[in-house]
């Protein structure tokens, strides 16, 4: 009995990654068509079953043709973060910055951090891990090496390859775990409308700037029930509503 039901489970499992598929292939096929409102609905009922950034990156190319840059820019974001090493999908979320209003220069402009963070987003929390679970391997040879090799100028190659690879192995642990953080991270949101951003969380707070569909503002208090305190890129902060952004 158990194994007819751990086969059911099975073959279930099977029916639900087909169907996904049968929805993907059709989707595309409605995006390539020029249909894309109609990609854009199978592409969303897909990621009903869960996050997956080849959709999100989809989903984004299918807005962007309709010139819906704030939930084309939103489903990038949300695919960056899930491959940020992907080349085609921050060039395509460049791009549609772009398209966007406003023009925010950063103020983080010091290059060792640029530096950085381009090294730490070419790979995501995986490729990270068994970068880091590799040279754990190398180390364990290595220590093998020195304990167990005849001859001095292999105890001592072996004895610096393993310092080398456990120095590598913390810092590939580190850089999984900064990824992780990351893609956990739901302190950004991207504005989907024009917004005037207030001193105050209320409508009769002073107008410090407008903020246009596109922009992503990292979000500083979100504990008021109808505004959230943000920062953009350039250090500025306020006030703007719930409604008119949307969480990456």
């Amino acid at each position: 009995m158990k194994r007819i039901f751990s086969l059911l489970i099975l073959f279930l499992s099977l029916l639900g990654v087909q169907a996904a598929e049968i929805q993907k292939s059709l989707a595309d096929s409605m995006y390539a068509a020029g249909k894309y409102e109609q990609a854009i609905t199978l592409y969303q009922k897909i990621l009903q079953q869960g996050d997956n950034a080849t959709i999100y990156y989809n989903l984004g190319n299918a807005y962007y043709r309709l010139h819906d840059m704030g939930h084309a820019i939103l489903n990038y974001e949300r695919a960056a973060n899930r491959e940020p090493g992907d080349a085609d999908i921050r060039f395509n979320l460049a791009l549609a910055r772009s398209k966007t209003v406003d023009k925010i220069e950063s103020n983080d402009g010091f290059f060792l951090v640029y530096w950085f963070r381009s090294f730490l987003n070419s790979m995501n929390t995986d490729q990270w891990g068994r970068l880091s679970i590799g040279a754990f391997v190398f180390m364990l040879s290595g220590v093998l090496v020195y304990v167990f090799g005849r001859r001095l100028l292999f105890r001592k190659i072996g004895f610096f390859a393993a310092v080398v690879m456990f120095f590598l192995t913390f810092v590939f642990n580190i850089f999984a775990y900064l990824q992780r953080k990351q893609y956990l991270d739901n302190t950004h949101a991207v504005v989907m409308e024009t917004s005037r951003i207030k001193s105050s969380p209320a409508a009769s707070g002073t107008v410090l700037f407008s903020l246009h569909e596109g922009t992503k503002v990292k979000i500083l208090d979100n504990s008021m029930r109808d505004w959230v305190e943000i920062k953009i890129s350039d250090g500025k902060t306020g006030w703007m509503q719930k409604t008119d952004m949307e969480i990456i």
